[in-house]
């Protein structure tokens, strides 16, 4: 069984909800592929700050505009999940149907400030996996990927595939992109932990001091990156996931050994 993605790595305009909702409407209605994946807060740009108190209403109407238009379409957004309370969210579209992941780890560090305007997921609430073409995926927003819980949580509950949108700033450019070295081995080791398919999928140019990269990619469960948009530039990048691929890595590995005591231990830390 095979399922093709598309992860669109576009530059959102920061505010700018009607210009970003236009071009995910866009990409969908061209789209050959069966799902289409856009990076974190892909309809509002990510350095909003206070701007997320103007905008995050808009955004509502806005998600249920892509429902309405796409197959299967997973893209970036902010939900009120009780009045004035918000969560960096992606929008998940299926047939008409919305329905919202929220991210777990909020980042309140260096340039990132989302504590101050988010509050994270619930683990034991908001863990979800959805299943499309006879796939079963789930979302971890950008931060989560560097924490092991998330995704270790989706694959246990049967999601084969793993979709990251993404807004990773540019870090210590020299001969290569530190970040993206990171990157990559964060999803090889993914992908080969739990025999999954891990698709990340990053925003890129300026939104006010920062620049985000690109550089969206897609790991197979063996390790191997199947597929790479370039660097600092809009990219649509098509590629196909395959069910066999995720049997096959899974016959020697050791992701049917979940010790569940290793996390009553922590529960003490």
């Amino acid at each position: 069984m095979v399922l093709k993605v598309e992860l669109a790595q576009i530059r959102p305009k920061l505010g700018d909800i009607e210009f970003n909702l236009s071009k995910h409407v866009e990409i969908i209605e061209t789209s050959s592929a069966d799902c289409v994946v856009f990076p974190e807060l892909s309809l509002s740009g990510y350095v909003l700050r206070d701007l997320v108190y103007e905008v995050y209403r808009d955004l509502k109407k806005a998600s249920q505009k892509i429902a309405d238009k796409a197959k299967c379409a997973i893209f970036g957004t902010i939900d009120e999940v009780m009045p004035g309370v918000l969560r960096n969210s992606a929008g998940v579209a299926i047939e008409g149907k919305l329905d919202f992941v929220y991210k777990f780890f909020l980042p309140t560090y260096g340039l990132f400030e989302e504590r101050r305007y988010f509050q994270p997921g619930n683990p034991l609430k908001d863990l979800k996996v959805f299943s499309y073409r006879g796939f079963k995926f789930g979302v971890a927003i950008c931060e989560d990927a560097w924490h092991p819980e998330p995704i270790e949580a989706l694959a246990l509950l049967g999601a084969e595939v793993v979709f990251i949108p993404s807004a990773s700033p540019m870090r210590r450019l020299s001969t290569r992109l530190a970040i993206e070295d990171q990157w990559e081995a964060l999803l090889k080791a993914h992908s080969i932990m739990h025999g999954i398919w891990s698709a990340f999928v990053n925003a890129v140019g300026s939104q006010e001091e920062e620049y985000f990269w690109g550089g969206s990619m897609i790991v197979n469960p063996l390790g191997v990156v199947i597929a790479r948009a370039q660097k600092f530039e809009e990219a649509r990048l098509t590629s196909l996931i395959d069910r066999e691929d995720i049997r096959r890595a899974r016959y020697f590995s050791s992701f049917r050994d979940h010790n569940r005591d290793f996390h009553r231990a922590m529960w003490n830390i």
